[in-house]
């Protein structure tokens, strides 16, 4: 599947150009976040989601132009820097390890294997998704505390704390995700093939 030389590690030339990519998916999970801000169920089933269809394309290009190792982790790494700027240092840290993760699925061969490279990316998704409400996972009850001295209801509460470390939620959007990031990699395996390639982009 790589259309470039794999090496043994990602280069400077290599790193723009995924700190680039990176920056725009996170841009893409931001926008498509937008309709959907008003439910925390939703913000992951349909902004998540549409924002990782999209990414996938975005992705193959990415691991197409470099296709070394180092190049999912700093994926993932783009992301943790962003979120640890946001003050959120728990999430950060998994996303850090969810590159761990990520690299050693891939690692060794499998950049030019698009089935291993499909597996890495629906990975990538479901730590990046579900990843995000981290600290309602490690602090729970703080928040809801906070929340309600704020004057928010308890069903309110709910939904923007417990329903998000429920089993069933983590279960449907973990579904949702991997079939959003399958979708988007078959698509941005044909787009490879009929635009990215015959453009000289990949």
């Amino acid at each position: 599947m790589a259309t470039a030389k794999e090496g043994k590690l990602i280069g400077l030339k290599e790193i723009v150009i995924v700190v680039l990519l990176s920056i725009l998916t996170i841009v893409l999970n931001l926008v498509t976040a937008i309709p959907f801000m008003t439910s925390p169920k939703w913000s992951v089933w349909g902004g998540y989601a549409i924002a990782t269809l999209i990414s996938g394309p975005i992705y193959i290009l990415m691991i197409s132009k470099a296709p070394k190792t180092g190049t999912n982790f700093l994926f993932f790494a783009v992301k943790a820097l962003y979120t640890l700027i946001m003050g959120q240092v728990p999430t950060a840290l998994v996303y850090l390890a969810g590159g761990v993760i990520c690299e050693l699925i891939i690692i060794n061969g499998g950049y030019k294997n698009s089935l291993r490279a499909g597996i890495a990316f629906a990975a990538h998704s479901v730590i990046f998704g579900v990843g995000s409400f981290t600290p309602m996972f490690i602090g729970a009850d703080a928040y809801a505390e906070q929340m309600l001295a704020a004057g928010l209801d308890q069903a309110m509460v709910d939904a923007m704390v417990y329903d998000l470390i429920a089993p069933n939620f983590i279960a449907i959007s973990s579904v949702i995700l991997i079939v959003a990031a399958t979708a988007g990699v078959l698509i941005g395996l044909k787009m490879l093939k009929k635009h990215f390639k015959p453009a000289g982009v990949a």
